[in-house]
């Protein structure tokens, strides 16, 4: 057989099916978990965010096509919708789901398709089994994408995160930052329209209507939000126009929660991004008090974008975080704290969480050596003591 072809059905067969290469007898430890599950976990807890997402995009949709007063959809996803019986009712949650989901599949089959092709071509070249994390990788990609974008641009996204972010470094395990993030970024400034064109959210010609973070940055401050009737708790739940996964921080919270319980990931790191982030919320707020990013409470920095779901998702990802357990407590911290730096300092590039974790993960083999190099004075330091006695 081919070799590209058989790495190809191999890496079809990994989506759903452990490797078979496994180590059987001592001395190795064998355990039920392995790389291909540890990252499959992050899929599932991603799951709820995902649900609420595609909920919250078919509202926002037909709501948009409703206040439109559009008699006839363009579209095949409007032809499909209106044939099935449907139709746009954005009271129906059926309805809502359906339309949601009609955005995301292209997107995510695209990202597939793609990051397949490239794992199998450096496979093949290399002469090397295929690497493990494409699922994981593709579907968090997709989840921070907004529902416009171009399919093209998914091609192109993908192909940076997958061989830029990852295969260059040699896989799994290697990588600086997180490939997903960093396909995200390569979009952001190669297609700046991408996100922050008006339109950019809601996939409906001539209908505009940017996130609650946009409507904070540009328009003057949280007193906006009620301007436009939207409350903390309807934003909290997810419903807000948003990327795919990034609707709802209560969501994101529940996949948080599952992260920690399975031990996927570290809470150290989710712990210390929250109190960094009120720290420097404290801060902010203490130097101008007026100023109408600088006085936000931190409880809407907290569910506004997608600080929730980039702290629970992509700062946790166990590649790219720090391994000591004093080194999660300080790369929670930073990305907290850069996070809020980010959102007031410069409201073009609002939405701080993504471009926080991209900066820390960063100096995360930093963060680390400090640790490591403390430690080893200490114990020589508590050793020179013993000796002295």
């Amino acid at each position: 057989m081919n070799p590209f072809v058989k790495n190809f059905l191999t890496l079809v067969n990994r989506f759903l099916w452990s490797s078979s290469t496994v180590t059987r007898a001592a001395p190795h430890i064998r355990d039920a978990n392995n790389v291909h599950r540890m990252w499959n976990t992050f899929v599932f807890a991603s799951i709820p965010a995902w649900v609420v997402g595609m909920w919250s995009l078919g509202h926002q949709t037909n709501i948009a096509i409703a206040d439109l007063q559009l008699v006839t959809v363009p579209g095949w996803r409007a032809w499909l919708l209106s044939q099935s019986g449907i139709g746009f009712d954005y009271n129906s949650i059926l309805a809502c789901m359906a339309h949601g989901m009609l955005y995301f599949f292209p997107v995510f089959l695209t990202a597939l398709l793609t990051g397949t092709f490239w794992e199998t071509l450096f496979a093949t070249v290399r002469r090397q089994r295929v690497d493990e994390g494409l699922l994981a990788i593709t579907w968090l990609f997709c989840l921070l994408m907004p529902a416009t974008v171009p399919l093209y641009q998914v091609v192109f996204g993908m192909t940076f995160g997958i061989v830029v972010g990852k295969l260059i470094y040699g896989g799994s395990g290697r990588y600086l930052v997180s490939p997903a993030l960093l396909g995200m970024a390569f979009l952001i400034f190669s297609y700046p329209d991408l996100m922050y064109a008006p339109g950019a959210w809601v996939p409906v010609a001539g209908y505009d209507q940017p996130t609650v973070l946009e409507l904070v940055t540009d328009e003057g401050g949280i007193g906006v939000i009620a301007s436009v009737d939207y409350s903390f708790m309807q934003i909290f739940l997810g419903n807000q126009p948003a990327a795919f996964g990034l609707a709802s921080p209560l969501a994101a919270i529940f996949g948080a929660w599952f992260l920690v319980w399975t031990g996927m990931a570290s809470w150290r790191i989710m712990v210390g991004a929250f109190i960094g982030m009120m720290v420097m919320v404290m801060v902010c707020n203490a130097i101008a008090p007026n100023h109408v990013l600088f006085s936000m409470p931190w409880y809407w920095h907290l569910v506004l974008g997608g600080f929730v779901f980039g702290v629970a998702f992509i700062a946790t990802d166990p590649v790219t975080c720090p391994m000591t357990d004093q080194g999660r407590w300080g790369f929670g911290l930073f990305v907290g704290a850069l996070t809020v730096l980010i959102r007031v300092g410069n409201p073009a590039h609002y939405e701080g969480v993504m471009f926080a974790i991209l900066l820390a993960s960063m100096f995360s083999p930093l963060i680390d050596y400090v640790v490591v190099e403390k430690n080893i004075r200490r114990r020589k330091l508590r050793l020179q003591g013993g000796i002295n006695e």
